[in-house]
């Protein structure tokens, strides 16, 4: 197929938005493909959806005679039979079951069977939910709930206030170094013990008297001795 165009045009140009060019007059659909009539955008619909359908197949709350009846297989009878059948592994019990599909059921016993065995439904449930009773307009225009919740305030038992006692600050070490006083401590000079003062070895006096006396004479030439010349 030969054009005036560059090149060939091909089907898939048709769909590429940055090749078509729209028609005279008209706007360009952007080369997308439309689907059936039938087919809505998303999930197909087999119902009509028109007005005569919604007011004929309204969808309402159903009664207590079109809630199906949920029955499960009772297994234990089941299992019972194909014992005393002979059946033994497992696929003997599947094939078993398979041929004794209409086995004798048991119904089970709930509060919702129950509740569906009384006949009655609740006006007030929508989608399980149990809507609340409508509140009177007169007693909300007059404030009566709020007076009802200050009056039950005040009716209530005060507790005794706590007095706050002022914090204190924790002593730290600081504040206990500033409160107390330390002792002084004398320090003694250390002595090496080969300058400890060792006792006499020889007792050059036999008489202590003696010792007083060259003591005495010796403090006394002391002073003359000091201040000579010599």
């Amino acid at each position: 197929m030969s054009s005036p165009r560059l090149g060939v045009v091909r089907k898939s140009m048709l769909t590429n938005p940055l090749l078509i060019k729209p028609p005279l007059g008209e706007v360009c659909s952007r080369g997308l493909v439309l689907p059936e009539p039938d087919v809505p955008l998303g999930i197909r619909t087999f119902s009509n959806g028109s007005v005569a359908e919604v007011l004929s197949n309204w969808g309402v709350q159903p009664s207590p005679k079109e809630i199906r009846s949920f029955q499960n297989k009772n297994f234990v009878s089941l299992n019972r039979d194909a014992v005393r059948a002979g059946v033994v592994t497992s696929k003997e019990m599947s094939q078993y079951r398979a041929q004794r599909a209409k086995a004798p059921i048991q119904r089970r016993s709930s509060s919702q069977d129950k509740r569906e065995a009384s006949g009655r439904s609740a006006p007030d449930i929508k989608f399980g939910v149990k809507q609340r009773q409508s509140n009177n307009m007169a007693d909300i225009l007059s404030h009566t709930y709020g007076h009802l919740w200050l009056e039950k305030q005040l009716s209530r038992p005060r507790k005794p206030e706590k007095r706050v006692k002022p914090l204190v600050p924790a002593e730290t070490r600081t504040v206990l170094l500033r409160k107390s006083r330390s002792l002084p401590t004398i320090k003694q000079p250390v002595k090496l013990p080969e300058f400890a003062q060792v006792a006499p070895a020889l007792n050059t006096f036999r008489d202590p008297k003696d010792r007083e006396r060259a003591l005495r004479t010796q403090q006394l030439s002391f002073e003359p001795r000091k201040n000579s010349p010599n």
